[in-house]
């Protein structure tokens, strides 16, 4: 069996073979970008209908919409990557927007509509701030769905363009990289002024000439405090069939995957330290225990209340 996840602490001890599943025949692979379910494209080489891989990480839009089409796959409870989405949303950094409310008739790039980033700030920004998915002009660089009955401007990237290297990373433990060609293409767009904002795979961005958004810390938490939902981006996947000849795999990789969340602090950069000590305590619950607990089922329980204020 091949199974792939990104590169970040929680995975890393998985990677190296530190954390290992001797009675199964796994091979780990790391990944620069979420599975998808469909073929591989030339933006998106990691696919698990093109048999690459029989399971790993993929983004929760990803699996819900292959699950309408019927995909064989099964998620598990390991939700790999997660956090306030409205840390993702930019803008450059002398615009005067100061909150996600003034996006009414602006322009707001994404690399794609129904990624799982971009649903999540197009619900927070419908249920915090009352813009309905048409009121931001919406610049894509892929097409939405027909189902979606939502007009963008779709956006083609100049093959001459490259675009200055920035560094990008998540907001709790991912390791630092460099931002991919569509994100750079929709950030050169923001400096020229082309575009008012951008949602962004990544919450943390390396760039003197682009700002968060939001700046308010009460109002960066005001979703999660009156709704009690704390987003999941990514979730580990696995084809259906898996189970046919290894019933009992779900047990031993979520051990796997619990024992190599213990492990992260040797792998974790020392700057990443304070900011993942903070969103716990500020929540008072461990956001990756891989479980599903009360937050990931909010029908189940009323609005939380935050630990500390920042």
């Amino acid at each position: 069996m091949k199974f792939a996840v990104l590169r970040r602490p929680r995975t890393q001890a998985i990677l190296d073979g530190r954390v290992k599943l001797d009675a199964l025949p796994i091979d780990w692979h790391p990944i620069t970008e979420p599975l998808n379910w469909l073929p591989p494209s030339r933006e998106r080489q990691h696919g698990i209908l093109s048999g690459q891989f029989d399971g790993g990480e993929m983004s929760i839009s990803s699996f819900m919409q292959a699950k309408a089409q019927g995909a064989p796959l099964l998620a598990l409870p390991i939700f790999l990557k997660r956090g306030l989405v409205q840390r993702c949303l930019f803008c450059s950094v002398d615009s005067p927007l100061t909150s996600p409310a003034q996006l009414t008739g602006k322009r707001v790039g994404l690399v794609g509509y129904s990624s799982s980033m971009a649903v999540w700030v197009r619900g927070i920004l419908s249920e915090v701030y009352g813009l309905f998915r048409s009121a931001p002009l919406w610049f894509t660089l892929t097409a939405p769905s027909q189902k979606a009955q939502v007009t963008t401007k779709l956006l083609e990237i100049p093959e001459e363009f490259s675009g200055e290297q920035m560094q990008a990373w998540e907001e709790l433990d991912g390791y630092p990289h460099n931002l991919d060609r569509r994100e750079r293409f929709l950030f050169s767009l923001l400096e020229k002024e082309e575009l008012n904002a951008v949602v962004s795979f990544h919450p943390k961005i390396a760039s003197p000439r682009i700002r968060p958004l939001l700046g308010s810390e009460d109002e960066l938490w005001s979703h999660y405090q009156n709704k009690g939902i704390y987003p999941i981006n990514h979730l580990f996947v696995l084809r259906r069939d898996i189970l046919g000849e290894f019933a009992n795999i779900s047990k031993p990789l979520l051990s796997t995957f619990k024992q190599a969340r213990k492990l992260w602090v040797d792998y974790l950069p020392n700057a990443k330290s304070k900011a993942m000590d903070d969103e716990l305590e500020t929540l008072g619950w461990d956001p990756f225990a891989y479980r599903l607990g009360e937050v990931e089922q909010p029908w189940k329980h009323s609005s939380p209340i935050l630990r500390k204020k920042k």
